[in-house]
């Protein structure tokens, strides 16, 4: 159970890193440029509101990028048959982040980072709890790691 909700949170991971690519290629290539245009009119400018949510879900990429790191370390050293998460949440993440990518022009709203965080949150939360039960020596270095993830989720 542990590897397939790995599996569903690198999925997650790539479908975010796929959509920020393109919301970055497309700003900076297409934007502003109409076909057959001979010269490029100016680029719109970000709003920030449009800023902060890039911002946000950059942080949320890395607090993403940081838990799988965790959750590797956690299942090298878990008991065989012990499931580390609820396969729902791990499917819920993944959803959330499909969604994310066919939103209309790749726009990322306010409720999709909130929902994307609060489920991020909520795995951390459990892989803290399971890793509290485990109670050995190497739990003490991923609790710590956990700590700090729980600490650094943004506000939206």
């Amino acid at each position: 159970m542990g590897l397939c909700s790995l599996t569903h949170h690198i999925e997650a991971l790539n479908i975010l890193n796929e959509l920020r690519a393109h919301a970055t290629t497309s700003n900076r290539d297409g934007e502003g440029q109409r076909p057959g245009a001979l010269m490029k009119e100016p680029r719109r400018l970000k709003t920030i509101a449009e800023r902060a949510r890039e911002s946000c879900l950059a942080r949320l990429l890395e607090i993403l990028t940081r838990l799988i790191s965790i959750e590797e370390d956690v299942i090298k050293n878990v008991s065989c048959g012990k499931s580390l998460l609820k396969h729902k949440d791990s499917v819920d993440l993944k959803n959330i982040c499909l969604r994310m990518a066919v939103a209309e022009g790749g726009s990322r709203s306010d409720r999709d980072l909130r929902e994307l965080r609060d489920c991020l949150r909520l795995i951390v939360g459990n892989l803290l709890a399971y890793v509290r039960e485990e109670n050995n020596l190497s739990s003490t270095e991923t609790i710590h790691r956990l700590r700090e993830l729980c600490n650094s989720f943004p506000e939206i």
